[in-house]
């Protein structure tokens, strides 16, 4: 098995990668949840979609933290925020599309009551 490196003698086993694996052992390396229908892979290590973009896609310009694909998101010129990251830097409203605000040095906000 290309996951615990033992000898495969159940019934089933899997190929991912072209590698054989026990059917337990194909599971995501950061939280170990079993990839059942796909699965995504880096340097041999195999990732669920979740862990996956967040290890390696876009991160967010606020917290610096991983973007999921099913992660609802703002854009501010060439940077993208999470929801809960896109918020005013005085009063923390979390603000809107089409808001105006004020961009402060590139990845902070002030809403226009508080500018």
């Amino acid at each position: 098995c290309a996951g615990c490196k033992r000898p495969i003698l159940d019934r089933f086993l899997l190929n991912v990668l072209d590698r054989a694996w026990h059917v337990k052992c194909v599971q995501c390396c950061e939280c170990k949840c079993n990839l059942t229908e796909k699965c995504f892979s880096r340097e041999g290590k195999l990732y669920c979609k979740n862990d996956f973009f967040r290890c390696f896609g876009t991160k967010c310009a606020g917290c610096a933290q991983g973007i999921s694909p099913s992660d609802l998101v703002r854009r501010a010129r060439s940077k993208v925020f999470h929801l809960n990251c896109f918020t005013c830097m005085m009063c923390n409203k979390q603000l809107s599309t089409g808001e105006e605000l004020y961009i402060i040095d590139e990845n902070k906000f002030v809403c226009k009551e508080d500018y």
